[in-house]
């Protein structure tokens, strides 16, 4: 298990909790870590390959590059703790090479310090800016259940096989729903923009898990229970052209429950995971998204999010098959009962995987997308499932010293997948846009993923 944890990413059946100083090994007081994948793609007529996506999480198989880069310091290794201090850097799809731009975009995904282990007693504290996650479904990129980014702290208690964590944290998204910047008369200058509207929510955790067998080579079987608070204080925002009349805006809430199954170790079934949660108000939207569909009071408590969704790997000799899907029902908080914003959608996907030999490992994925809306599409009138249907082939060349297994990397592959959209999918995009007419995409890549030195996370 612990070779699997090491060389994949946090995968059902991975013991730790996703964060990026699970599983590293002690040697040295600085260390180096990396998640990445840079490809160069077509969509064979001329332009740039892009991804076809009509739902939420989409398959990760037509991702264009993104680096994440990790430096990590052993501050301390003794019987009072062990400490770490972790920066993270990440790097979006804007590669010099590509664009010619000597620039890039990069954002700080982690600064934070995290103190194990006090005392012998099990006990771990930290604070800072962290991607604080579970478990992921690899195809989908995505975590169906914790995946909180935060600027806050937590503490809890991790036994052999057990864990309780706390955390809260705090955001002020730039929407002009939490913050607002309004230009004002200044006895020196013609205008001076001031912080009219400054609201931070706050979301807090609780998970606890439970871990059954699973050391060594024996079956392994965990339950994580996970629920988080949202809140959101009241203000007033200026209305548009002026700084004198303002609007009140009420305070907000929300709340999400949720668990996990997970067993590891199976045979042929190497892992299993399944995960169910409700969210409701500021939650069903998530941390980073400005909520709209609000109701009356101008408040989100009425929203509603189910959620379901599991991953396995079913593997046997030479052959390796991913397969995972997930599908949600969102339903916005302003009341109407035909209405488009409101949705049920979902996908699934399969990749088998061969290995020829220890280094070509070649894999097909087939994936399906559908999102069915409550109300009519306001440009077209009609209500209709958009669809997306996707075929692709991966020759892949796979070198690591990791056990035989659909997550070893470091990867070398090309990458062919043609995806159909049905009229409903096409409808989605503005009716001028190229892509609306394009009923067949074609995505042809040449890249590389890797990751290392993370843990149980990437």
């Amino acid at each position: 298990m612990l070779a699997l944890v090491l060389a994949a990413p946090a995968v059902a059946g991975a013991q730790g909790d996703g964060d990026t100083v699970a599983a590293r090994p002690d040697e040295g007081r600085f260390w180096l870590g990396s998640y990445g994948r840079a490809v160069a793609s077509s969509d064979l007529d001329g332009g740039r390959g892009r991804p076809s996506q009509v739902v939420a999480f989409g398959p990760r198989l037509t991702e264009g590059s993104y680096v994440e880069l990790d430096l990590g310091f052993r501050a301390l290794r003794d019987e009072v703790a062990h400490v770490d201090a972790v920066v993270t850097f990440a790097f979006a799809d804007e590669l010099f090479h590509a664009t010619g731009e000597f620039d890039s975009r990069i954002a700080l995904r982690q600064a934070y310090v995290e103190a194990r282990d006090i005392e012998g007693s099990g006990a771990f504290v930290w604070a800072g800016s962290r991607m604080y996650r579970g478990d992921t479904i690899y195809l989908f990129d995505f975590w169906p259940l914790d995946e909180l980014n935060t600027v806050g702290g937590g503490a809890g208690v991790r036994g052999d096989d057990w864990e309780v964590a706390l955390q809260g944290g705090l955001n002020r998204l730039e929407d002009g729903f939490q913050v607002q910047r309004v230009p004002v008369p200044a006895p020196d200058t013609f205008a001076e923009e001031v912080l009219f509207l400054d609201r931070q929510r706050a979301v807090f955790s609780l998970k606890g898990e439970r871990r059954f067998g699973g050391r060594g080579d024996a079956p392994g079987f965990k339950v994580r229970l996970y629920g988080e608070g949202h809140h959101l204080p009241s203000g007033r925002r200026a209305l548009p052209g002026s700084f004198t009349e303002t609007e009140p805006l009420p305070d907000d809430q929300g709340l999400l429950a949720g668990a996990q199954l997970g067993a590891w170790n199976l045979d042929p079934a190497q892992f299993v995971n399944l995960w169910l949660s409700m969210a409701t108000g500021l939650a069903a939207y998530g941390e980073f998204q400005t909520p709209t569909g609000l109701n009356a009071d101008r408040r989100t408590v009425d929203a509603r999010e189910y959620r379901i969704a599991f991953d396995t790997n079913l593997q046997t000799g030479d052959l390796a098959v991913l397969l995972a899907g997930w599908a949600r029902v969102f339903t916005d908080a302003d009341g109407e009962d035909e209405d488009f914003d409101d949705r049920v959608e979902g996908a699934v996907a399969v990749r088998p995987t061969y290995f020829v030999n220890r280094w070509f490992t070649p894999a097909v994925e087939a994936s399906y997308q559908i999102s069915r809306p409550n109300g009519l599409n306001p440009r077209t009138l009609n209500q209709d499932a958009a669809t997306v249907t996707q075929i692709g082939f991966v020759p892949a060349f796979t070198f690591s010293e990791a056990p035989k297994g659909p997550f070893a990397r470091p990867q070398i592959r090309l990458i062919y997948a043609v995806s159909l959209m049905n009229d409903a999918a096409l409808a989605l995009y503005p009716a001028d846009d190229p892509r609306a007419g394009q009923d067949t995409v074609h995505f042809l890549g040449v890249g590389a993923e890797w990751w290392f030195g993370r843990g149980g996370a990437y």
